[in-house]
């Protein structure tokens, strides 16, 4: 058994299921590997688009995302996908081939120091030197992938290595643990009982949860807590949650434009962060954002992340689910929680935005305005159906107008606000939950990034609708600029109905708005890969109605 022959092995006995490559430099070796142990092999059109769908695969299930590339230029274009896993601590493995050790250093073929370039974005990198080191190199970066903060890990596996043979008696004992994200840790009786006791006695009690939820499974007990508490609750825009349901404490995202709700995180004086990071989304937690007194408590499963931005007055290392069924221990004890009255005023100020826009595009416009298309969507996210939303104007409606909820089936770009991985990450998420319709909202510069992988998802079988809303610009940027400085921020039509024909796939043009909800009726039903080009107005939320508006 030669190196690469183990490494498939090892991988497939510990739970992967497929692995995302695009073959060149140093990587055949692997590849016949997975064909000895029948690994299931995801070929993409781009590196990028490789390393999103691992991304994807890991952030949607929890288990470890496999890309697997050649050298230099094919490593290279999986940074983007693998500083996304970082920003957002999801458990993703990179292998990357490269020129056999006997000639490094005398500029053999696509020869750069690619553990130098993936170390500030990863949790684990290296060179594997020697068939020696291979077990311990390949155990190290998998159980630090799916530990404490989950995140990306990279191995660079040199030809030679990949064809040594392997020694098999010299080895440990391999682990027999999947290489998933389990968080069982839990939390200091004492702290938990303090962390409660202050939200008790606040008059003014908030909640930010964020991907550490997700990895928790944590959704049953945080709904237990909720409806106990009454504290009003907000997800980290971006982030990975799983508030299945709409519940009335659920306010929205963490972004003050999109969720009226965040000006109320100013007046509140005890602040629960649960698995989530105390970062831009809330200014650090500093004004005015936060109130310069509030009480903070932090629950984490990573010890890293208590203190990390913001030291808390109660930290406490354990994993969101375990600790949130001893708060609810400790909840009943307390009995009545007066917070219905503060709870009221939070939903009321969300509320008012939604309000706002309730009377408005209602009619058959086309180009069609943007708030219009994520009501069509709304229609269809019910518990069967997979979402994805990828696009930066587009996204802030949906944010706006979708988030009554944030279920785990639900898939954003994450914390990095990244465009341009949707047609890449649907691919991988219809994998994950293959026997539900999925649908996925983009913007039109989101969708030209990886559009070639519209044949990828045709040639592994795995359908799903796009909408894509084509206003021909990066319309947050225009949004941003004055009507007579408009530089570089707009671009022609690109008709992805035509393209997506070309390719083999269904296309669909909306000339009237009132044809689009069916058109995704049918798409969600065809099992084909669907693309839906709608014509859209350009403007954001806060220039609709200077441009649109009455």
């Amino acid at each position: 058994m030669n190196g690469a022959q183990w490494v498939v092995k090892t991988l497939k006995e510990r739970g992967v299921e497929q692995i995302f490559v695009l073959c060149g430099n140093g990587l055949n070796p692997f590849l016949d590997a997975c064909l000895d142990y029948d690994m299931k092999l995801i070929d993409v059109r781009n590196e990028q688009a490789a390393a999103y769908m691992a991304d994807t695969w890991g952030r949607m299930t929890g288990k470890l995302g496999v890309v697997a590339v050649s050298s230099g230029p094919g490593h290279t274009n999986t940074v983007t996908g693998v500083a996304n896993s970082f920003w957002d601590g999801g458990p993703m493995l990179l292998i990357s081939g490269c020129s056999s050790l006997q000639t490094r250093g005398m500029d053999n073929f696509q020869e750069i120091d690619q553990v130098g370039i993936m170390s500030p974005i990863t949790k684990y990198a290296n060179m594997v030197k020697n068939i020696e080191t291979l077990q311990v190199e390949l155990d190290t970066a998998l159980s630090t992938a799916v530990n404490g903060r989950p995140g990306p890990v990279h191995l660079t596996i040199p030809n030679d290595v990949f064809h040594s043979e392997i020694n098999e008696d010299k080895l440990v004992r391999e682990p027999d643990s999947p290489v998933e994200v389990i968080q069982r840790c839990p939390g200091d009786p004492e702290l938990i009982k303090e962390a409660v006791s202050i939200l008790a006695s606040a008059e003014r009690p908030f909640m930010v949860v964020g991907s550490g939820i997700f990895y928790a499974r944590a959704w049953e007990s945080l709904k237990e807590f909720a409806g106990l508490t009454n504290i009003p609750i907000v997800s980290h825009i971006w982030d990975r949650c799983c508030i299945e349901e709409a519940i009335p404490q659920y306010m929205g995202v963490t972004n003050a434009p999109l969720n009226h709700a965040m000006s109320m995180l100013s007046q509140a004086d005890a602040v629960l962060f649960m698995g989530a990071r105390v970062d831009y989304r809330v200014n650090h937690g500093r004004m005015p954002d936060m109130a310069r007194d509030a009480k903070i408590i932090r629950v984490d499963a990573d010890p890293a992340e208590v203190n990390r931005v913001l030291i808390p007055h109660v930290g406490i290392v354990g994993d969101p689910d375990s600790v949130f069924k001893e708060m609810v221990k400790e909840a009943e004890n307390i009995g009545d929680w007066a917070n219905q009255d503060w709870l009221s005023r939070v939903a009321k100020k969300r509320e008012s935005l939604l309000d706002k826009w309730e009377g408005l595009c209602h009619g058959e416009d086309c180009p069609v305005p943007s708030i219009q298309i994520c009501r069509a969507i709304k229609k269809f996210l019910d518990k069967d159906v997979t979402f994805l939303l990828d696009g930066g104007n587009i996204g802030r409606w949906a944010h706006m107008t979708l988030f009554d909820r944030h279920p785990s089936h639900w898939f954003t770009c994450g914390a990095s606000g990244v465009v341009g991985w949707g047609l890449s990450g649907a691919v991988a998420a219809k994998m994950a939950r293959p026997d539900h319709p999925l649908l996925l909202l983009s913007g039109d510069g989101a969708a030209g990034f990886n559009v070639t992988e519209i044949e990828t998802a045709l040639r592994f079988n795995t359908p799903y609708v796009a909408v894509i809303a084509h206003d021909g610009a990066w319309g947050i940027v225009v949004d941003g600029q004055k009507d007579d400085r408009c530089v570089a921020s707009k671009f022609g039509e690109i008709r992805f109905d035509r393209v997506a024909q070309a390719f083999g796939a269904e296309g669909i043009y909306i000339e009237d708005s009132s044809e689009l909800e069916s058109s995704i009726s049918w798409g969600l039903q065809s099992n084909k890969v669907v693309i839906i080009h709608v014509p859209t107005q350009l403007a954001g939320i806060d220039k609709w109605q200077e441009r649109f508006g009455c």
